[in-house]
């Protein structure tokens, strides 16, 4: 799946320009998409899911859903949202 914004090698990048503490944001309408970018999120080490309570309180998500290119297109088309948002965590292996 070479055009997926999630894939191990640009995981691996992210995780190098986010800082500890840092989010990365995930929206889409398409489930399959959705369980793909979870599943490869979940197994990398550098990326922990945040809560859904962190989520509520998180003053940029009702941006990510409703002010975001995809998530106008998804509420212009009265499509699912799917968002799911991990937040960048220490290298255990770094001293």
């Amino acid at each position: 799946h070479k055009a997926r914004i999630v894939t191990q090698t640009l995981l691996a990048e992210y995780a190098y320009v986010l800082k500890e503490g840092g989010i990365f944001y995930m929206i889409t309408d398409v489930r399959d998409l959705y369980e793909w970018n979870v599943k490869h999120l979940d197994a990398f080490p550098l990326f922990e899911r945040m809560t859904q309570e962190e989520v509520d309180k998180d003053p940029a998500v009702p941006c990510v859903v409703h002010s975001t290119e995809e998530g106008r297109k998804v509420a212009r088309n009265k499509g699912d949202k799917f968002l799911a948002c991990y937040r960048r965590i220490a290298d255990p292996f770094e001293v």
